[in-house]
């Protein structure tokens, strides 16, 4: 106990360094598309150098670059994972701020990737920072692993280093935003997996002013579309080992969105949905198009599955073509989890919270982690889940103490 609190008053004196890291992340453009990390991994890189730690930088496709260090010795144990892509910016025009600033502005940093999760990885690497004083009593590794391409499907990131085998460990927390403005902070243990759609439908063309003498495309993808009557589809018979995350999630989302609980936000966790999410078609308002495509994001809960998934997709696209470009199963770690009890307690501690354990309606890496590695995989961060991909995105400076804190904490915990 005693070197817990020597630890948690070292992260509290190294918070101007996570700040400033914090800030420089942001302020390091990462979008995805197209997916470029070079630059954010050379600023990992170099901080990481300041501390007395080497890394190493892995480079599947030109850009595409993750970054892996690690400190103590003997086996691996706890990896603390992150992502430093992001999604893009957007309408400019739609900030109020410039999303590249990392101003620090009435106790939040604002940018892109202040929540997802560019703050989380300062959290990470500050935790590491503050542990460097205690390597000597560690008993296993501690691993630090910041993929590319989570927001695009791990292609180059999560999914490349597994099919590589180039990394190891016993239990694995990822530092994506877990916290509510109603609920507080809160242990992500389980996810639903998604599967994307490309519908394509064809017609023929011919002059705009004589309609009827073409086939237009885009008429049979409305078609299609029509017979959508909800995002919300149908719900799955959970699994009895998943029954309390989903449960919990429920409660909690509840509970943040009470003022819209009749959109039944809830349901997103034991009910498949559907997001249209771009459709494109024709080449001018005067030609007839002669083809058009729509593209779906279907997400599966706990309890359902690919075929059932394809099936609701299929049932779509009587006139149209499928194809499919992104799946990922749900997943979900059992409550009775080592890493899940030791995280709880450290989380209460610092924070004062009740932190449930729940199951997102969203989809991480952590599927692929825990049916590669077979480890136990949770996700506990700073940021509030709401701020993530919108205008304005902005993260607690408090938030990312307390997180660091935990990360800290609990890798001591687990690790010595």
């Amino acid at each position: 106990m005693k070197n817990l609190t020597k630890l948690s008053d070292r992260v509290e004196y190294l918070k101007a360094d996570l700040i400033k890291l914090a800030s420089l992340l942001i302020k390091t453009g990462s979008e995805n598309p197209p997916g470029d990390t070079s630059k954010v991994a050379i600023v990992i890189e170099d901080y990481l150098k300041s501390i007395g730690l080497g890394s190493r930088l892995i480079e599947p496709m030109k850009g595409h670059v993750n970054v892996m260090t690690s400190i103590g010795s003997g086996d691996y144990g706890l990896i603390l994972c992150g992502h430093v892509d992001t999604v893009p910016i957007g309408d400019l025009s739609k900030w109020s701020f410039d999303p590249f600033s990392g101003e620090i502005m009435g106790g939040y940093i604002l940018g892109r990737g202040a929540t997802d999760m560019k703050g989380g990885v300062a959290s990470i690497i500050t935790a590491i920072n503050a542990l460097i004083e205690y390597e000597k009593i560690l008993n296993e590794k501690i691993v630090v692993a910041l993929f590319c391409d989570e927001e695009t499907g791990g292609h180059y990131g999560a999914r490349w280093i597994i099919q590589n085998q180039l990394i190891k460990g016993k239990a694995m927390i990822i530092g994506e935003p877990s916290n509510y403005h109603r609920s507080g902070h809160v242990i992500i243990a389980g996810e639903r997996g998604v599967l994307w759609s490309r519908l394509k439908f064809d017609g023929f063309s011919h002059h705009g002013s004589r309609p009827m003498l073409g086939d237009n495309a885009i008429m049979h993808a409305v078609k299609a579309l029509s017979k959508l009557k909800s995002p919300i589809i149908s719900k799955v018979r959970t699994p009895y080992e998943a029954v309390k995350l989903v449960r919990w999630g429920k409660k909690v989302l509840t509970k943040e969105y009470e003022d819209r609980k009749s959109l039944k936000p809830q349901y997103a966790l034991d009910h498949y949905t559907l997001n249209i999410g771009v459709i494109k078609g024709g080449v001018k308002a005067n030609v007839v198009a002669d083809s058009c495509e729509v593209e779906i994001d279907l997400r599966i809960p706990i309890g359902g599955s690919k075929e059932e998934a394809e099936k609701i997709i299929r049932s779509l696209t009587k006139e149209g073509k499928v194809e499919y470009f992104n799946y990922a199963p749900p997943s979900f770690t059992p409550l009775g989890s080592n890493i899940i009890k030791v995280l709880r307690k450290v989380s209460r501690s610092v924070f004062k919270e009740n932190t449930p354990v729940i199951c997102i309606a969203a989809t991480t890496d952590a599927h692929y982690f825990r049916s590669a590695l077979k480890i136990p995989v949770v996700s506990y961060g700073p940021g509030y889940e709401d701020l993530c991909h919108v205008y304005d995105e902005r993260v607690d400076v408090n938030d990312l103490l307390g997180c660091a804190k935990v990360y800290a904490e609990t890798a001591m915990l687990i690790s010595s």
